[in-house]
């Protein structure tokens, strides 16, 4: 498979109107002792298969829909000023690569952007993983959309702990204009109890510049069987890094396909 070339002298392509057939989570499940397990949904049940079965699944028709771990997208909320061109923006922060923009809305002087990108070494990475030879149509989202979009549409900003089982996936999100959108987002590891603490306190930072509201008060954690760490750990953890926050929410959602099932969601919004 052929991920499609954005570039800025082509006819503007608006990946948002298209409707993918399939998403896949690239993300690996523990699948047997040794082997690899990919998750992946037509819209129903959640399948997890290992990789040599997709291509039996996935048609060389298909339209994908691919919920990528967050070292292989860049997903940023840009401010813009009215003077300012998004594509401008995009060139000079991401380059060549898969590239598209998601406008939210207008917040004062400033234009809200989404922008989810892939780079080159990425796109190598997804090519020999999906069992598709002719070129399609790609939507790339970011887990944190897909995740966020199983949480309430509270006003304010709140973070989101996927428990995935070899990683837990951190996301800043926010709600503009009725949208979820992501402020910032990271995954640890190992030393789970130092470097989460650490990389929430950041998060809750950066959310109070970006969104320039009160800092971080919900909490949802996301998790499944086979979470690296249990969600009574990680919300110690959380407590421990927004000590002083007396009135903090949390709430624990236990789907072990949250990215894969929230996708399609996202889609039907």
């Amino acid at each position: 498979m052929k991920l499609p070339k954005l570039s800025f002298e082509e006819p503007e392509i608006d990946l948002w109107t298209v409707k993918p057939d399939v998403y896949i989570d690239l993300r690996p499940f523990p699948y047997g002792v040794s082997e690899q397990a990919y998750a992946y949904s037509f819209g129903g049940e959640v399948i997890v298969s290992p990789k040599e079965e997709l291509s039996s699944a996935v048609g060389e028709g298909t339209k994908l829909g691919i919920i990528l771990p967050n070292n292989m997208i860049y997903s940023k909320f840009f401010l813009v000023s009215q003077e300012q061109d998004i594509n401008d923006v995009i060139r000079n922060s991401f380059g060549e690569g898969a590239v598209d923009a998601f406008y939210i809305a207008d917040i004062g002087m400033d234009r809200a952007y989404v922008v989810n990108a892939v780079d080159m070494a990425s796109k190598r990475i997804i090519e020999s993983q999906i069992p598709q030879a002719e070129l399609s149509v790609v939507r790339v989202l970011p887990a944190s959309f897909a995740v966020a979009h199983f949480l309430p549409r509270s006003s304010g900003t709140f973070l989101v702990v996927e428990c995935r089982p070899y990683e837990v996936y951190l996301y800043a999100c926010a709600v503009v204009e009725g949208t979820v959108v992501t402020l910032s987002s990271d995954v640890v590891k190992t030393n789970v109890k130092e470097s989460l603490r650490e990389k929430i306190i950041f998060m809750n930072h950066k959310a109070v510049r970006f969104y320039r509201t009160d800092s971080i008060l919900q909490v949802f954690v996301v998790t499944g069987e086979n979470a690296i760490v249990p969600a009574e750990g990680i919300l110690e953890y959380v407590s421990s890094a927004l000590k002083g926050k007396a009135d903090i929410s949390t709430e624990v959602i236990k789907e072990p396909f949250a990215s894969v099932k929230g996708a399609w969601l996202f889609e039907k919004d």
